[in-house]
Parts: C-alpha cells; structure tokens; sequence
C-alpha cells in the first residue's frame, strides 16, 4: 500500500470511519452443577470494574463517545448490581466519529474539533470503573499506560499506570473480564496473516493477569467471555472471484478483492484453531477459578446460524428477531462490535452467567425495550454505497494504524 498517498486522506476517514478492534452456554459436564449458595449481593457487587477491550469500551460503528458509552454491556451489568460504575466518557462524537452520526448529520460543525485533536474527556477523573480499552490484548493490558497515547491516554490518563495496575488498584470485589478478542481479529480486520502472531502472546499475558487478580484479596467472585469466531463478524463477505478459493471471505466495504485484502478458506482455518486454543484456555482458567463462564463463541455461532429472539426483563420471547448480519441488529455499522441492542444481549447472557454461578439474583435486560431506543435498529442507516475506491483504501489505512 502507498502510504504516502493514504496520509492525505487520514484527517478525513479519521472524521469518518475507524473499523477495529462479539443461549449463555456453559461447558456441560456428565453430572449437573451443584446449586450455588445465595450470595450477599451488596458485598459481592459492591465495587465493580470491567477490564476488557473495544467492546468493554463501548466503541460502536468507528467511535467510543459519552452519548453510547453508557449502553455498553458494562454498564448494563453494573445497573443491576446497584454498583458505581464511572465512566471514561469522551466529549462526543469521540476520539473519532461515528458513522451513524456522519450519515445522519448528527454532529455540529464544531464539534469536529474533538477527534482532530484525538479525542477529549468530559473530565480528567481516574476514579473510573470501566477500564476498557479499544485495542487493548492481555499483553498491553499488563504493559501498556497512559504514555502509549491514543486510547490508553484518554482511559488510563496521560501519565496513568497501566489498566491492571489501575483496574485492580480499585479493590474490586466483582470483576468482569473479556481480553482476547484482539489476539485475533487484527488478521480478520487486515486480512493480513502476519498479523495473527504467536499463541504465547496471548497466553503468557493472560495468566500473568489471572494470577495478579487471584492474589487480590478484595476479588470475590468474577465473570470471564471467551472470543466469538471472528471470521463470521458481519465485517467479512463472501469472494465471488473465480482467482480465489470457494469460501473465500474479504471486507465487507470492497466490492472486489484489491491490496490483498481476502481470506482464503485456509487462513480462516488458522485464525479460527488460535481462537479455539484460546477459548480452551478461557474456558478452563474460568472454571478452575470457580468464576462464571460465557461461551460468547457459541452464543455468537447461535445467532449466524438462526438469529436471536429479543427477550423482555423477564426472559420471555417477544417475537422481534435480530440477525449477525449487517443491518441485522446485533453489529453496529462497523461491522465488528455490537451494536446498543447487542450490547444488551450479551449483558443478558453475562447475568445468567453470575446468577448460575454465584446464587445472585439480578433482573435481566429487556432487549425489546432497548432496542426501541436504538436509533440504528429503528432508523437504519447503511452506508455501504459511500465506501468503496478511495475511501476503502483509507479504511486499510486506518485499520492498519490502529492495529
């Protein structure tokens, strides 16, 4: 790619666009699991924090900003722990731009100001609970404070101290933990292979962070997601090139394959194996710890194959379906993280996780309800027909600087 020529096109995607870095079903065992003791939910949830990545975040089509931050699962959860949860919000419309708005026209013309100069906090506060960060792996977890700039300086400070350090520095009693999504996802975004990297990256990382937060006293109890299956996100479509393989996929703003950016049905195989390893490791770090385990693969693998029911508060069906496509309802225009309604779902299963677990006995999310406030669900917007030639050029651009 000629990055000479993509740099005079980075302050306009940076306003428009920015794609990064998705049944709880549970592990079943030959006998079933013992029914948990109730618990005292006040001291379990008492301070809650979230560590994870964009998703945790709540980056929704391109951009993390205070108007959507509140409606990621995060949030969702917390609300019905009756537990603080403050938030890193950024003056909207965000360290970047969210699609949706552009489309819609939702965004005065001062108010580009804030990502031209890389986003903005509504305050300067480190007394958060939501230390999501977008892009963030276990590794840049452990390692990577306030100096790396980008999101880790509007999360974690200028001069903050990493987000486990931070995050743990809270004395949590309840922690939910989604990390992982990005040791993958780089090679789906960039269709670049070399982007994959080592399965030990991860690994190392990981435990290093399960073990810091086993020898925190204050940790009672914990929630752990596994990684959705990357190479089924409404980010991919199918090649119909007869130069590439049947079953080939490539980004989704790409009429025709170009720079390379395809997946051929053996590099979706090898991306897929390293989730499967990391899952595993999930999995079984989840349930030696005693922690509750959402299988979000399987979940996720759900809804491609049959889509989702939207539930009410009390987990009935209402008859209103949502589908992993784009404009289907769970994705946001990204075509990577969810939407306000996904984020709704995947909360739901988050709690039916904690009560199995842990005996507790919070209410669940009336996604029918949410959904009736998601301006993207009751007002689509699709943006397809403006993102090809030169703009989807820009979008590598940009993807391959932020991954």
């Amino acid at each position: 790619m000629r990055k000479e020529s993509m740099k005079l096109f980075y302050p306009v995607v940076i306003l428009v666009f920015l794609l990064l870095s998705a049944t709880n079903a549970f592990s079943l065992g030959e006998d079933p699991a013992p029914v948990p003791e109730p618990v005292q939910e006040d001291t379990l949830f008492s301070r809650y924090i979230a560590m994870g990545d964009s998703i945790t975040h709540g980056f929704q089509s391109g951009s993390v900003d205070e108007s959507r931050q509140s409606t990621a699962y995060g949030s969702l959860l917390a609300e019905r722990m009756g537990a603080d949860f403050k938030l890193p919000l950024l003056k909207f419309p965000g360290y970047l731009v969210n699609i949706e708005d552009v489309g819609k026209g939702n965004i005065a013309w001062w108010q580009y100001y804030y990502p031209l100069v890389g986003g903005v906090r509504v305050d300067d506060s480190q007394d958060i609970n939501n230390f999501g960060i977008t892009g963030a792996e276990p590794k840049s977890y452990r390692y990577s404070s306030g100096s790396e700039g980008g999101f880790y300086k509007l999360v974690l400070g200028s001069n903050g101290d990493t987000a486990l350090n931070q995050s743990l520095g809270k004395n949590p009693t309840f922690i939910s933990f989604w990390l992982g999504n990005n040791d993958v996802l780089g090679a789906a975004l960039t269709c670049n292979m070399d982007d994959l990297g080592p399965l030990s990256d991860f690994s190392d990382n990981f435990q290093y962070i399960v073990q810091q937060i086993l020898n925190k006293d204050s940790v009672m109890g914990a929630v752990m997601a596994n990684v959705p299956d990357v190479t089924s996100i409404a980010y991919l479509n199918d090649v119909n090139d007869p130069d590439f393989p049947v079953g080939s996929l490539k980004p989704f703003w790409l009429k025709e394959v170009a720079g390379g950016m395809v997946l051929t049905p053996d590099d979706l195989g090898e991306i897929q194996e390293k989730a499967e390893l990391i899952n595993l490791e999930i999995e079984e770090t989840a349930y030696a710890n005693g922690w509750a385990f959402v299988n979000t693969n399987q979940v996720f693998s759900d809804i491609v194959s049959s889509g989702h029911e939207l539930k009410d508060g009390n987990g009935n069906g209402t008859g209103r379906y949502v589908t992993a496509d784009y404009l289907g309802g769970i994705f946001s225009l990204d075509g990577v993280h969810p939407s306000i309604t996904g984020h709704a779902i995947v909360g739901n299963y988050m709690i039916e996780a904690i009560n199995d677990s842990y005996g507790a006995g919070l209410a669940g999310i009336n996604e029918y309800a949410v959904s009736e406030n998601d301006s993207l669900y009751k007002d689509p917007y699709d943006p397809r027909n403006l993102i090809d030639g030169w703009i989807g050029d820009a979008i590598v651009f940009v993807v391959e600087l932020f991954m």
